[in-house]
């Protein structure tokens, strides 16, 4: 893997000259942007992670009509009621998500909120060491929602897959990217994330790790392994972490929407690669230095 004294100038270069706001608009953050009360930017930014599967303008759609109908998220979170309310999703159909799961999230979150006030709290009272890894807390705030009352939706309290595909574990092995995102975003002091959460210290945030962060990590050296997991997401937050320990995700939006955009290609283009900064670090350009250096 590269070392991270190769990799710190090209990554901080990336992260510091990126144009963040020609794609805030092509990214799910823009959903919870819209809110300014931080109740509403909350359970809108939880929504909104966990339906992140799949390309934004496909679930973006879905969820601008579900964020129509409910107005603001607090309020209508804190007076749902699912026999009354359940009508409010009865079209919504994305993938493996049916009306009833967004029942669900809605009752579960009322429940949540009643109890601890904010999902900040709900998170920060399920984590066992403030200092120590995420997972452990991250697989208590899912646990949360998963273990709600949630016999009024589900018959027999059994719960869709569909929901809980909305709340992944770390203990599952998968690489958990939406949760990971929505850290992401309350937690990191910077933007484009909003950092609401001040309970929790972003240098102990994990890389959400979708299928561009996993082809970008591969080509520029922060990870050899072959499937996205929990430990891919690790293994490149660690190396992240040798380069700035007190905010390792920071690469996360630029990293994901440079391959996004279609500035990498995953392969070598000499048109295409000319003008980026990782191409010193890139696999793909790897023993060909002095021609990168030419082109620069």
């Amino acid at each position: 893997m590269t070392a991270p004294e190769r990799l710190r100038e090209p990554l901080e270069r990336l992260y510091r000259d990126f144009a963040y706001a020609e794609r805030i608009e092509r990214d799910a953050i823009r959903f919870p942007l819209r809110y300014d009360d931080p109740r509403d930017r909350e359970i809108a930014a939880l929504l909104t992670a966990c339906l992140a599967y799949g390309r934004v303008d496909l679930f973006g759609a879905q969820l601008d009509a579900v964020l129509a109908r409910i107005g603001a998220p607090y309020d209508f979170t804190m007076r749902f009621d699912a026999r009354r309310d359940g009508d409010t999703f009865r079209d919504f159909i994305y993938r493996f998500n049916r009306p009833r799961d967004l029942v669900a999230f809605f009752v579960a979150a009322r429940q949540i909120l009643g109890r601890h006030g904010t999902l900040e709290t709900c998170f920060v009272h399920g984590d066992p060491d403030p200092r120590g890894p995420i997972a452990p807390a991250l697989e208590g705030f899912a646990r949360a929602f998963l273990e709600a009352e949630l016999g009024d939706v589900f018959r027999g309290r059994r719960l869709s897959r569909g929901y809980r595909h909305l709340f992944p574990l770390p203990s599952a092995g998968g690489p958990c990217k939406r949760l990971l995102l929505f850290l992401r975003w309350m937690v990191r002091r910077e933007p484009p994330d909003f950092g609401l959460w001040t309970a929790v210290s972003p240098a102990r945030l994990v890389i959400p790790v979708d299928t561009h962060v996993e082809n970008m990590s591969r080509a520029i050296g922060l990870t050899r392994r072959k499937s996205r997991s929990w430990r891919m997401a690790e293994e490149i937050t660690g190396r992240l972490g040798l380069i700035d320990s007190r905010d390792p995700v920071k690469y996360d939006f630029a990293l994901c929407h440079k391959r996004m955009s279609g500035d990498c290609r995953d392969r070598r283009d000499p048109e295409v690669c000319e003008p980026c900064g990782l191409r010193v670090v890139c696999r793909h350009w790897a023993g060909r230095r002095d021609e990168g250096r030419s082109h620069a």
